[in-house]
């Protein structure tokens, strides 16, 4: 099982294919979401500082403004990673 760690709220584990937000839920580690998780806000936007999450998703491209940046209901965990959340 892949390792995620929230920089500031500690490491959990995951299943290969949830996202952050679900991983974040399941594990009542607080990431906001004011769209409900449907990529239509930048409110759970991270930065990636290493690991291996999916490619990045059309939908959630309007909300990132720099390449290490991505939403964490769109961001499928692929295997261990480090996560910062990015206020942005």
């Amino acid at each position: 099982m892949p390792r995620v760690t929230i920089v500031g709220s500690g490491t959990v584990l995951a299943q290969v294919g949830q996202t952050l937000l679900e991983v974040c839920d399941e594990h009542s580690i607080r990431m906001d979401t004011a769209c409900g998780g449907f990529a239509a806000c930048n409110s759970c936007r991270v930065a990636v500082v290493s690991g291996e999450l999916s490619p990045v998703d059309e939908a959630e491209t309007p909300f990132l403004d720099r390449p290490d940046q991505r939403l964490g209901c769109q961001a499928r965990v692929q295997g261990d990673v480090v996560v910062q959340r990015d206020p942005g």
